[in-house]
């Protein structure tokens, strides 16, 4: 397991994730938070970590059809009881992110993907749907279904809480 926790740590610090991206509060008195990292070839070109009540009121901005179309790709797009069924059997649980959870890519293919993994309190790993890898290809089909109103969501949480241009490049993240 700790060499899958080293993937969810932050790459400016070395070090786990100890603050929510949006209200700045230690993550520590978060019930649960996510953590997100979107690699473009082997770089990470963005990371976060959202607690559960900032992930909500992000995500709840996002428009009713947007929600239907990710909850459609997530359902239509992923066989959940064959891939948990696959992890299950795995010796080593890093191995989660070899390839994409929709398309099997392996993940040395794609240009870029991202990962994903939910903590609880104490940081210690939630084990289901996550952590997850989905490479750049099946993060643009999902992001070609989003409302232009969602991705001007996603836009101002890019704007607002990153450094560089606030053109909101960075294709939607699992969030």
């Amino acid at each position: 397991m700790p060499e899958l926790m080293k993937w969810f740590e932050s790459v400016e610090t070395d070090a786990p994730f100890d603050t929510c991206k949006v209200c700045t509060h230690p993550l520590e008195f978060s019930e649960t938070w996510v953590v997100n990292k979107h690699y473009h070839r082997e770089e990470c070109v963005m990371e976060y970590a959202v607690c559960e009540e900032c992930r909500d009121e992000v995500s709840g901005k996002f428009s009713e059809e947007s929600k239907a179309a990710i909850r459609a790709f997530l359902e239509n797009e992923i066989d959940w009881e064959q891939r948990m069924l696959d992890w299950m059997a795995l010796e080593n649980p890093e191995k989660r992110l070899e390839h994409c959870v929709a398309c099997r890519i392996p993940s040395f293919l794609p240009s870029g993907f991202a990962i994903s993994a939910q903590f609880r309190q104490g940081g210690t790993l939630f084990e289901g749907a996550l952590p997850l890898l989905m490479c750049s290809d099946c993060v643009a089909k999902i992001t070609a279904t989003i409302s232009p109103e969602s991705r001007e969501v996603w836009r101002d949480f890019v704007a607002r809480h990153f450094d560089g241009p606030s053109n909101g490049g960075f294709d939607l993240g699992i969030f």
